[in-house]
């Protein structure tokens, strides 16, 4: 509630239903599933043929813009479309979510045109830093128009998850994804199989779902009611600006973090330009497949963010801990065993689907496995943290995981090449969101020693196959018939989720016969 919110607009907080009709959590969690398994293997196959057809150079080129994008995006608006998960149920039950859209829309809108003008003028500054070598000006020109894209799909994404309308978010994902890997794919066979051909196509995807998305937004703006409370821009981003700008150093501050051991690669490496990027290829195909669970944290916690929102608004901040440990120990197991099929797989995907091309790719493996099982899975203890309102902590945390992560790199990347980057990365991983824990803790979550150790089960995984899966079977069996991992009370919430998931669909079979 902002400083100058009268009575009226309290009473209307806790009066009004909202006025947008959210996906439930159980369907949106549906919708997720289906949208991951659908798009992700889009993903899969484009990324894959992308490892076949390009170059191992050119693919570390993409590999290193692409990093650049997503780093740039939330950069270049100021974390403005960050703060949608936790705000537009916040304006939407005071009947402002109008104001809202207009002025963080034209906010964003002002900033990615300075923001995509200043690489234009600065390219070649831009391009030392991404490749450390001069690039050619059109590369640079088709990086700032897909940048617009990238931020004008990202801010439709954040605003529709907010909204809780996960019937567009998907559409929206599946297009993008179908999109570029039709252009992408097509460009590489019949253009030329360069890094331009797939930032083209990028864009290109990004830009038609911007359209898409704009035409659901405004058919659902024509819906809202008018508004017959504006608050002043002084109340506005009074209260929006504050989270904003934490947002934005947490969304600097942990793309860095992604995306450093590729940079330190780069630049600090030892190695020429053409052998850096031919080192991020090998680490690139590392991540083809294990990236997938981090994909789908992104998405999880785009989609539970705002319904734990709605608990913590409404005071029920002990089932918002309660919760959070539940899904850290339900995303452990599973994105542990998702690790043990990779590794189980490494030796058909290296030597049949990527043709042999990347043997560095498949000794650094194990610990790429670990590094983004464990990304995946901290990412989910950053959920009680945004609830709380806490973004300036989710920074400091990615703030110290940053600087032990290039700190390693500098001390292993001389001694081990690419192997020292990836473990110095899989390392920082699990000390970062330890830390993130402890931070949870704190601020008064309540956390039992299994979350814990679901935290540092992905790093099982680095140490290979034949430890990794031993480790994650124990902890199945527990998790069903033991009381170390999950408690009656945990099964009885998952029993009771499934539940009203089967019930909610047999009621809209039986509705529709």
């Amino acid at each position: 509630m902002s400083a100058g919110a009268s009575p009226a607009s309290k009473s209307v907080a806790s009066d009004t239903p909202s006025q947008i009709s959210a996906t439930p959590l159980a369907e949106s969690l549906v919708l997720l599933a289906l949208l991951t398994v659908v798009q992700r293997l889009v993903g899969f196959i484009r990324g894959v043929l992308f490892c076949r057809w390009l170059s191992p150079e050119q693919l570390g080129q993409w590999d290193l813009l692409f990093g650049f994008l997503m780093l740039a995006g939330p950069l270049v608006v100021l974390g403005v479309p960050g703060t949608f998960g936790r705000y537009v149920e916040y304006y939407n039950q005071r009947q402002q979510l109008r104001t809202f859209l207009k002025r963080t829309g034209v906010v964003s809108l002002v900033l990615t045109i300075l923001g995509c003008a200043a690489l234009i003028v600065w390219d070649r500054q831009a391009a030392m830093i991404v490749f450390n070598e001069e690039a050619s000006y059109q590369t640079l020109v088709a990086t700032a128009i897909t940048l617009a894209a990238v931020v004008g799909f990202n801010y439709l994404v954040e605003l529709f998850i907010g909204m809780r309308q996960m019937r567009v978010v998907s559409v929206m994902q599946f297009v993008n994804s179908l999109i570029f890997a039709a252009v992408g794919l097509g460009l590489i066979q019949f253009w030329v199989p360069t890094s331009m051909a797939v930032i083209i196509s990028y864009g290109v995807a990004c830009a038609a779902s911007c359209v898409l998305g704009a035409y659901f937004l405004t058919s659902k703006y024509r819906l809202l009611p008018s508004e017959t409370e504006v608050s002043t821009h002084r109340e506005f981003w009074a209260k929006l600006a504050p989270f904003a700008a934490w947002m934005w150093i947490a969304n600097l501050l942990s793309n860095l973090f992604l995306i450093v051991d590729r940079y330190m690669i780069v630049h600090f490496g030892g190695f020429t330009p053409e052998q850096a990027a031919t080192e991020v290829a090998n680490y690139h195909s590392s991540r083809v497949v294990p990236w997938l669970m981090a994909s789908i944290s992104g998405l999880v916690i785009g989609v539970l963010l705002p319904h734990l929102s709605a608990d913590w608004e409404a005071g029920r901040k002990r089932e918002v801990g309660d919760n959070t440990n539940l899904i850290i120990k339900l995303g452990s197991l599973t994105f542990v065993g998702g690790g043990v099929a990779i590794l189980f797989a490494a030796p058909w995907l290296f030597g049949v689907v990527f043709n042999g091309k990347y043997d560095g790719g498949l000794e650094v493996l194990p610990w790429t496995v670990a590094s983004c099982a464990s990304s995946s899975i901290g990412g989910l203890t950053l959920l009680y943290l945004y609830c709380a309102e806490k973004a300036r902590l989710v920074s400091l945390l990615y703030a110290v995981g940053l600087t032990f992560n290039i700190c390693l790199n500098f001390l292993l990347l001389p001694r081990l090449g690419l192997e020292g980057a990836v473990l110095a990365t899989a390392v920082s991983n699990g000390v970062t969101f330890c830390v993130g824990l402890i931070l949870c803790r704190r601020l008064g979550m309540e956390i039992d020693s299994a979350t814990w150790m679901a935290v540092l089960l992905p790093m099982s995984l680095g140490f290979g196959l034949m430890i990794a899966a031993p480790i994650w079977i124990v902890m199945i069996w527990q998790a069903v018939s033991g009381r170390s991992i999950l408690s009656n009370n945990e099964r009885r919430q998952i029993a009771a989720g499934f539940s009203k998931l089967r019930n909610r669909y047999a009621g809209r079979k039986n509705a529709t016969a």
